[in-house]
């Protein structure tokens, strides 16, 4: 702040209030703002000539001034008493005496106005031995005020008092302080006579050579007294430089190393040499116990520093002075010890014995870090008032290295635990420069790619030209400040190029892109999935297909065969038409083969909840059927696990699916070979590996290991060896149904299948069945035919005209008494007819309208104890006939036969199990 004024002028001020109102004269030092913050005595400050003060100050004083004084022209009276009272300087009276009268001085009054301040220039435009014309301009750029303009009329009009004369007679004719550029003044004085001349040149140096003295003795004194301030501050200044250098010193090492102990025992020991401590030490605050714990401490003697290590006080202990410290946040100086009333048995007390201490709260931004601890053993007077900001600072220095040590072993622990997850994560991870040169790699992306470094490869070589275009697109839209995604190929070092999905995030630098990251997914497995998922769908697809067709030629062959079976019973088996017969019956028979083939391989054909297959015997029994038919170059063996236990299948669709897989072997191996089947118990695990996308479930399974040493299948055909109807044979040769069969029954029997082949080394099929503890469930006995006629009266339901007027045909050759409906609406209105005399329902699954499981509900309701039995061109686990078998209905697949059918309407009737 520039300073325009010298204190001669608060002098003035200062001597008119005390003159005047003794008592309110403090109050010109109350206040004064920041300009007077730093001084001790403001009085003895604004006091001295020598000291010069800013304009903005002076107003100041003024406004003070005429506040106490009650007096608005308070500043024209003090100019006109400054001179009157002749309460200027020595130097400056010796200057104006010098002058001889007041037309000389006014000559060089801008000299003269120079010792007093710099608020002004003053011009003088005209001047005679009796009077002046001045000019008084002032500064513009600085904050003035009236008063100014007052007191410089005061001093000019008492001027002429110096020489004995009466004041000045003073026009202001422009004034600055009313809007005028300047002001002026013109004075008129009394010219001196010679009596008087001659008695002011004799008398008055005499006088102001003893004022002069007088105020010499009394400007040495206050010299003596400067120089010891001066002394004093001297010495408070290099130890503020010497704290301030400890300051920089401990800033420095904070930013040099992080290992806590080694910065605390280096900062401490050289807070020691220059705060006149003789111990220190620190307590840091932990927030989960709530408590200060000395974590080190210097000037300690190694034992006792080892007593008191981990020492702890709580936070909330009210009678401890740390705590009492900690939780106020303000720094507590303690000067005698012996004067305070502390607990003696404290250990730290009763082991160090300080004099004083000193206790400093670390924080950072306003959050308790610890408290710093120092103390003295022998001056009680160590710390002084000087001394407490800088160890508030040395403590928040402390405090920032404990937090920044803290805030490094968080970021490092941050570090290492996000580096073990971009590490580990089980997806590659690249980060690209603005070029495209990788950065940075994770394990498993060098992995994926058999690379051990991949910094600063070119993407752009792990990529074909394809890649390259969808690559380019990425980066592109990263480079547009958005996210991007893509499909792109790349090149292993060793082996086969692998699919992989990048998803990426730009990165920018000051708004400014300047790479990227991307995580990148491998789609090989994902695409080997997609690629089953689709063959089961297609496998699915075909098998629900299968089944309808199915469904509908078991339609029309239960109408063939049960019309051949009426024909053949009324006609001699010699005669033409019963050759004829049993032509169609075995050509239908051949059909109905084909259509259970089908069935076998839709969803619909599971085995029942009863039947169980042991295996061993299945196996040996199918080898022993083949052997008559095996040409002499196969050799055949077999590997049978004992104890075996038994699967969850039908023993006979087991032997098929082995028996289609053997002669698919052995069309494989023209010029000979070897066919080898094996038994064995496997775990639970072992199936997740052979067959990872099966839908087997936890437990024991038996596994059928067929190989052979044929030539093998192509790999391009390994995905369609279990589609219905292809075949690789000579047309005429293969109905493409053999392993859609073996694939549809074990699937069913919720088992899996794995395949492995070689070309020109063989193939091995690999059967997994679940293991069942049911026993092999036994035929039942047959009636025999006198016994299966009857009179009882049968409701024959089915949507098929053929099939209804079959049974119709069956049934009363049996003596039984046929009704007949198309629908199970049409069954509902003929059995409310006839509720009394129906004896039993024979009810089609599948019907237009309403179907049967629809009707024999509402047939239940109008007799809870109905007789049915169920019939359904469906295979026997169609889901409908599952659910009835759950609780314990009858059910007949078709095509059946005569004797089939009339056998199961016998059993119902005489209240026996007709299951299947």
């Amino acid at each position: 702040m520039d300073k325009h004024t010298s204190c001669i002028n608060s002098l003035a001020i200062i001597e008119y209030v005390e003159e005047r109102e003794p008592g309110k004269s403090a109050q010109l030092f109350e206040d004064l703002g920041p300009e007077m913050a730093g001084i001790s005595d403001p009085k003895a400050f604004l006091s001295d000539p020598n000291n010069w003060i800013s304009s903005s100050l002076m107003i100041l004083i003024w406004e003070k001034a005429r506040k106490i004084l009650g007096d608005d022209e308070a500043a024209y009276k003090i100019g006109v008493n400054s001179v009157l009272k002749q309460h200027l300087g020595y130097i400056q009276r010796i200057i104006l005496y010098a002058f001889g009268n007041p037309a000389r001085i006014m000559k060089q009054i801008q000299r003269v106005n120079d010792h007093f301040n710099k608020t002004k220039k003053v011009q003088l435009l005209s001047s005679s031995r009796n009077g002046s014309v001045v000019r008084l301009v002032w500064a513009k750029n600085i904050p003035l005020s009236r008063d100014f303009c007052s007191f410089n009329k005061g001093v000019y009009e008492a001027i002429p008092t110096i020489w004995g004369l009466p004041p000045a007679r003073l026009e202001e004719i422009k004034c600055f302080f009313s809007g005028d550029e300047y002001c002026e003044y013109h004075l008129q004085w009394e010219t001196q006579n010679r009596v008087k001349t001659i008695y002011h040149r004799i008398f008055t140096p005499w006088k102001i050579l003893q004022d002069s003295r007088k105020e010499l003795e009394r400007d040495k004194e206050i010299l003596r007294e400067k120089y010891n301030q001066v002394y004093q501050l001297n010495q408070d200044l290099q130890r503020k430089v010497d704290q301030l250098t400890i300051l920089q010193e401990s800033g420095t090492a904070i930013l040099s190393t992080l290992k806590l102990e080694e910065l605390l025992d280096m900062i401490l020991k050289r807070l020691l040499e220059v705060a006149h401590l003789d111990r220190a030490g620190i307590f840091l605050f932990d927030e989960d116990n709530e408590s200060l714990i000395l974590i080190h401490a210097v000037g300690i003697e190694p034992d006792t520093l080892s007593d008191l290590k981990d020492y702890q006080i709580p936070l909330a202990k009210k009678d401890n002075i740390i705590a009492r410290t900690a939780r106020g946040k303000k720094s507590v100086l303690v000067k005698d010890v012996d004067k305070m009333f502390l607990n003696p048995q404290n250990p730290l007390l009763s082991k160090l014995k300080p004099k004083a201490f000193v206790l400093v709260p670390m924080t950072v931004r306003g959050r308790l870090v610890g408290i710093m601890l120092g103390d003295n053993q022998n001056n009680r007077n160590f710390v002084r008032e000087i001394d407490k900001n800088f160890l508030t600072s040395f403590a928040n220095q402390i405090a920032m290295a404990l937090e920044n040590a803290n805030l490094y072993k968080k970021l490092e622990n941050s570090e290492r635990k996000y580096r073990e997850i971009v590490e580990n994560v089980n997806e590659g991870i690249w980060i690209l420069d603005g070029n495209g040169t990788i950065k940075f790699s994770n394990y498993h992306l060098r992995e994926m790619l058999g690379y051990e470094n991949l910094a600063d490869h070119s993407v752009y070589s792990l990529v074909n030209e394809e890649g390259k275009k969808v690559l380019l697109t990425v980066l592109m839209e990263n480079m547009e400040g958005r996210t991007a995604k893509g499909e792109i190929v790349l090149q292993r070092k060793l082996g086969d190029p692998m699919s992989v999905l990048v998803s990426s995030v730009p990165i920018m630098t000051d708004d400014q892109y300047s790479g990227c990251l991307a995580m990148l997914a491998d789609l090989t497995e994902k695409k080997r999935i997609e690629s089953r998922l689709l063959q089961a769908q297609k496998l699915e697809s075909i098998g629900t297909m299968a089944g309808g067709i199915a469904h509908d030629f078991n339609n029309i062959l239960t109408g063939i065969l049960g019309y051949i079976n009426l024909l053949k019973l009324k006609t001699a088996q010699d005669s033409d038409i019963g050759r004829y017969a049993d032509i169609i019956e075995r050509s239908s028979l051949r059909a109905a083969d084909l259509v259970t083939k089908l069935l076998a391989f839709s969803r619909d054909s599971r085995p029942g909840p009863s039947l169980a297959c042991a295996v061993n015997q299945v196996v040996q029994e199918t080898l022993e059927l083949m052997k008559s038919s095996l040409p002499e170059n196969i050799e055949t063996g077999f590997s049978l696990q004992e104890d075996i236990p038994l699967i969850k299948c039908d023993p006979t669709q087991v032997q098929q699916t082995i028996l289609n897989i053997c002669l698919n072997a052995l069309d494989a191996m023209p010029d000979g070979g070897r066919l080898l089947v094996a038994t064995s118990e496997v775990e639970y695990k072992e199936i997740c590996a052979r067959c990872p996308d099966s839908i087997a479930r936890p437990g024991r399974y038996v596994c059928i290991r067929i190989s052979d040493t044929g030539f093998g299948i192509e790999p391009e055909v390994m995905d369609r060896i279990f589609d219905p109807f292809f075949t690789t044979k000579e047309v005429g040769k293969g109905s493409g149904l053999g392993l859609a069969m073996a694939y549809g029954i074990v699937k069913n029997s919720e088992g899996c299948i794995h395949v492995e082949s070689e070309k020109g080394q063989g193939t091995t099929f690999e059967l997994f069945f679940p293991v069942t503890e049911s026993v092999p469930e036994l035929a039942k006995k047959p009636l025999k035919d006198h016994a299966l006629a009857g009179s009882e009266t049968i409701l024959v339901v089915d949507d098929e005209e053929i099939v209804r007027d079959l049974t119709l045909e069956i049934l009363s050759a049996y003596g039984y008494k046929v009704l007949l409906a198309q629908d199970g609406l049409e069954a509902i209105h003929v059995y409310k007819a006839f509720e009394h005399t129906i004896d039993l329902v024979l009810l089609d699954m599948i019907m237009p309208r309403m179907g049967g499981k629809e009707a024999y509900e509402k047939l239940k309701e109008i007799n809870p104890d109905i007789k049915v039995l169920f019939c359904s061109g469906y295979g026997s686990d169609h889901q409908v006939c599952k659910e009835l078998r759950k609780i314990g209905l009858p059910y007949s697949s078709k095509p059946f036969k005569v004797d089939e059918l009339v056998r199961k309407v016998r059993q119902i009737l005489n209240h026996e199990d007709a299951s299947i």
